[in-house]
């Protein structure tokens, strides 16, 4: 199984939610979690993505963006025990115009 073979986002919300501190549904589906640098470095020699984008979560969790030059991204959250969850992978991934608004920029 490769990763863009994981559930659909519907079955991978519970960890986002659960990730920023608000409970999970009943019944909800879980992950299975896997050391960081194992599936980055996969990533990167399979599909080129790469780190982008980065940030952390009021419950201490690091939320990334890893894209590639052709479009495809995946995005995980790292706990601090430092088990990482995929939660989406896409396609068409393009970079948003620079706001005077961005509190990044």
């Amino acid at each position: 199984m490769t990763l863009r073979d994981w559930p659909p986002l519907a079955a991978v919300i519970p960890i986002a939610l659960s990730a920023i501190g608000l409970p999970a549904p009943a019944g909800a589906i879980t992950l299975q979690c896997v050391p960081r640098e194992a599936i980055f470095e996969n990533l990167e020699r399979s599909s080129g993505e790469v780190p982008a984008h980065a940030g952390v979560t009021s419950t201490g969790a690091l939320f990334e963006v890893l894209v590639s030059p052709d479009g495809s991204w995946t995005a995980f959250f790292t706990f601090p025990d430092g088990l990482t969850c995929p939660v989406a992978t896409g396609e068409g991934w393009r970079r948003a115009p620079a706001s005077d608004h961005d509190p990044a920029a």
